[in-house]
C-alpha cells in the first residue's frame, strides 16, 4: 500500500478517535499497521486507542513508536500517559523526561513531572518542577496553581500564601486563588486579611448560591479575632442568602456568644468549626470541579 493510502487510513482512524469511537479507530489503525508496521502515526493512534479502551497492549504500540522515532516528543508524551494508565509512575516520569529533553519549552511536561514527584513523596522535587514551569511561562495558571497546592500539601503555608498572592496579581478575579488566599490567611492567624479576601469573593464569585460560603468565611475570620458583634451581623446576612438553612446553627452559636445562653441549646464550638470547615471544603470543591482539578 502506498504512502498516500496509508495517510488516508490514518486520517480516517484519527477522525474516529476524535469522535470517541476508539474501537473503530484502533481497528483501522491496526489494518494500516499490517501494511506499514513502522508507521509512527498509526502506532501512536493504536496505542492511544488501546489506552482509552483499557487494553494491555497500549504501551507496546507506543514503545514501538518511540523506537521507530525516538526524536518525537509527542510519541514520548503518549507513552507517558499510557504508563500512567497502568500506574507505572516511574516509567511515566522517565518518558516525560525524554519528551522534555526534546521539547524543553513544554510547561505541561514540567507540571506532570511535579505531580508525579509529589505522588512519589518527593515534595522538594515537585516544588522545583513547578517553579521551573512558572519561570518558563509566568502566565501559566496551571503551573502557579500547582505551586500553591504543593506548598499547602507540605505545610509550607507562608510560601503557599505568597504563591496565591502572585497568582492574584496575574488574575485578580480568580475565585479559587482568592479562596486559597482567604483560607491560608485564616490558617496563619491573619484574620483581618482573611476577612478582606472572603469579602472580595462576594464580588467576584458570580454564582449567587455561593455567596453564603463567602459569608461563612467572613464569620469565621471575625470569630477568630473575637469580633462577635460583627460576626452576628454577618450571620444574619448569611441567613438571608442561605436557601438551604446551613447558617441556622451558626447563627444560634453566635447569638449565645453575644447575648449569653438561651433556653434553646446552641451547638458546641467543635460542631461549628466542623460545619465551617465543611462549608469551606464544599466551596473549594465546586470551583475545582469547574476547572477539572
Amino acid at each position: 500500500m502506498g504512502t498516500a493510502a496509508t495517510n488516508d487510513r490514518y486520517e480516517d482512524a484519527l477522525a474516529l478517535y476524535n469522535g470517541g469511537d476508539f474501537r473503530a479507530a484502533r481497528d483501522l489503525a491496526l489494518q494500516g499497521l499490517a501494511d506499514e508496521p513502522k508507521d509512527v502515526n498509526l502506532l501512536r493512534l493504536a496505542g492511544r486507542s488501546s489506552a482509552e479502551l483499557d487494553l494491555s497492549d497500549a504501551t507496546a504500540y507506543l514503545q514501538q513508536a518511540v523506537e521507530v522515532d525516538p526524536e518525537n516528543p509527542d510519541a514520548w508524551r503518549d507513552l507517558a500517559e499510557a504508563f500512567l494508565f497502568e500506574n507505572r509512575l516511574s516509567e511515566a516520569m522517565g518518558a516525560i523526561q525524554h519528551a522534555l529533553e526534546l521539547r524543553p519549552e513544554d510547561v505541561a511536561g514540567l507540571i506532570d513531572l511535579g505531580h508525579g514527584a509529589l505522588v512519589s513523596g518527593q515534595s522538594d522535587e515537585a516544588v522545583s518542577y513547578f517553579t521551573q514551569a512558572v519561570e518558563r511561562d509566568p502566565t501559566s495558571i496551571a503551573a502557579r496553581r500547582s505551586l500553591i497546592d504543593v506548598y499547602r500539601a507540605t505545610g509550607r503555608l507562608d510560601e503557599a500564601l505568597k504563591a496565591a498572592e502572585n497568582l492574584l496579581q496575574l488574575e485578580p478575579d480568580d475565585v479559587l486563588a482568592t479562596i486559597d488566599a482567604a483560607e491560608l490567611n485564616l490558617s496563619l492567624g491573619r484574620a483581618e486579611n482573611a476577612a478582606l479576601e472572603y469579602s472580595r469573593l462576594t464580588a467576584i464569585d458570580d454564582e449567587p448560591e455561593h455567596e453564603v460560603y463567602a459569608y461563612h468565611g467572613m464569620i469565621q475570620a471575625e470569630m477568630q479575632r473575637g469580633q462577635w458583634r460583627r460576626a452576628l451581623d454577618l450571620a444574619i446576612e448569611a441567613t438571608r442568602v442561605d436557601r438551604y438553612g446551613r447558617t441556622t446553627d451558626l447563627l444560634a452559636y453566635v447569638v449565645t456568644q453575644v447575648f449569653g445562653k438561651a433556653d434553646r441549646p446552641a451547638p458546641s464550638r467543635e460542631e461549628i468549626d466542623a460545619a465551617l470547615a465543611a462549608s469551606q471544603a464544599e466551596h473549594r470543591r465546586l470551583h475545582t470541579d469547574t476547572i477539572g482539578f
